[in-house]
């Protein structure tokens, strides 16, 4: 199963992807990657996880903030915690 959605988390447009079966698991990438930096582990992980990987702020297919307030830490613990209330196929 793969899947790839879109989420509007704290007032901007999230872009995440959700494969694989069983217990849920998000995985974040690094300041300058996207989620597909994960693409390796699907076929790893795949069999045990449900795996959500997404695009923080300013990243891949979500949507870039002008206000740099908007990359926060507070705001990127808020998202990670958004996406675990999303319906996850």
């Amino acid at each position: 199963m793969r899947t790839v959605a879109r989420a509007k988390l704290n007032g901007i447009e999230i872009d995440y992807e959700v494969t694989g079966r069983g217990r849920p698991l998000i995985l974040g990438h690094g300041y300058g990657a996207t989620r597909r930096m994960w693409s390796g582990q699907h076929a790893a992980l795949g069999d045990r996880y449900r795996l959500i990987t997404w695009d923080m702020r300013g990243h891949g297919q979500t949507e870039t903030p002008d206000d740099p307030a908007q990359y926060s830490t507070e705001l990127t613990v808020a998202d990670t915690r958004g996406l675990r209330a999303q319906p996850l196929g």
